[in-house]
């Protein structure tokens, strides 16, 4: 048996977002227990926004600041 962690954020949505002191740097996390089934958008949405600066897909949900000003 072997102990792992598991990682949810408080209001269990993942985070996916530039790094708000680092513009360069995308945090992609929050995807214990179902994120597997995401990985194939989260990638591309990573993608976008490194790349890019934006992404086609609506993550306003899972912006960091979500909910707050």
């Amino acid at each position: 048996m072997k102990v792992c962690m598991f990682a949810n954020t408080p209001d269990g949505h993942f985070l996916i977002d530039h790094h708000p002191e680092a513009d360069n740097v995308i945090i992609a996390a929050g995807f214990s227990g179902h994120g597997f089934k995401f990985c194939g958008v989260v990638a591309e949405i990573a993608a976008d926004l490194a790349i890019e600066g934006s992404t086609k897909w609506d993550v306003e949900l899972f912006r960091i600041r979500r909910g707050r000003p």
